[in-house]
């Protein structure tokens, strides 16, 4: 487990990002992949990590930069794999502490300290991980997207298998049949486009490390005191494990998109900017 962030003097102000630091850049992470990242705004720092497929340029997109930029400064960030980062597609370079050990490069390189989180899709379990294993790094998390019920290492062993099968065979279409079909409404063909165009190879390789992360977000929910926003769409998560899992965190709170699925969920910024910006500026 990584060493804890040291502890902030009480006499710091709230995050910044160093002077010297470019509005778009690149940082090296700690297993040599170059990562993009680049900054709108100004104000209290705030990490924008997007799920598989797609780049930074969603948050704009998708109308969630723009409105955090009048508050925040936004780091939109390429996590390795997506947009204008480097992209290995092995599981090793793929596995979940990889991704936790450049958010936590992204932050130092920055000078961050207490900085808010803001994670999409698969990014809402780097941003769990990251919270257990960096504590103080993060003042706030918000976390958008279900968290999958634990599975037992045999049953998660096959399914990955078969995932990785049908992946090789139809790629990023595996994931948008079933989000497209469950969708009450459509999915814009601008964000369809989005996802197709982002190699596939790193999202395999996610898939391939999943049996070895030898850790399970929901053993670590009771322990990460971080302030919480959890957010799903409703039909995404029609058992509302998020709400049990809000439940399990000691200061966290979950809100449920009405009739969406997991894109459309969030591209509903009109819906869910409002609730993130007044939790975060608490």
């Amino acid at each position: 487990m990584a060493a804890p962030w040291p502890s902030r003097p009480a006499i710091r102000p709230g995050p910044v990002l160093h002077t010297y630091d470019l509005a778009v850049a690149t940082y090296t992470s700690p297993d040599g992949v170059r990562l993009h990242y680049e900054i709108e705004g100004d104000g209290p720092a705030l990490i924008l990590h997007l799920g598989a497929g797609c780049d930074a340029d969603l948050w704009r997109a998708a109308g969630y930069a723009g409105p955090l930029a009048q508050d925040f400064r936004c780091v939109l960030y390429d996590h390795r794999g997506h947009g204008a980062s480097d992209r290995p597609g092995d599981a090793a370079a793929n596995h979940l502490d990889r991704y936790v050990d450049d958010l936590a490069g992204l932050a130092d390189h920055l000078g961050l300290w207490g900085v808010s989180y803001f994670g999409w899709s698969n990014a809402v379990a780097v941003g769990l991980r990251a919270a257990e294993q960096h504590p103080g790094m993060f003042g706030a998390l918000v976390l958008f997207g279900p968290i999958a019920p634990p599975a037992p290492p045999e049953q998660l062993a096959a399914a990955v298998a078969t995932r990785v099968t049908e992946l090789r065979a139809r790629g990023w279409w595996v994931l948008l049949d079933g989000m497209i079909a469950a969708e009450k409404q459509p999915v814009p063909q601008w964000m369809i486009d989005r996802i197709l165009a982002t190699d596939i190879e790193p999202y395999i390789g996610w898939t391939q490390a999943r049996p070895w992360w030898d850790w399970n977000p929901w053993d670590a929910l009771p322990h990460i005191d971080v302030p919480t926003l959890m957010i799903v769409g409703e039909l995404e998560d029609p058992d509302d494990l998020m709400g049990e899992a809000a439940a399990l965190m000691p200061a966290a709170t979950r809100i449920r998109i009405p009739g969406r699925e997991h894109i459309n969920a969030f591209l509903a910024s009109d819906l869910v900017l409002p609730q993130v910006r007044e939790f975060l500026l608490r």
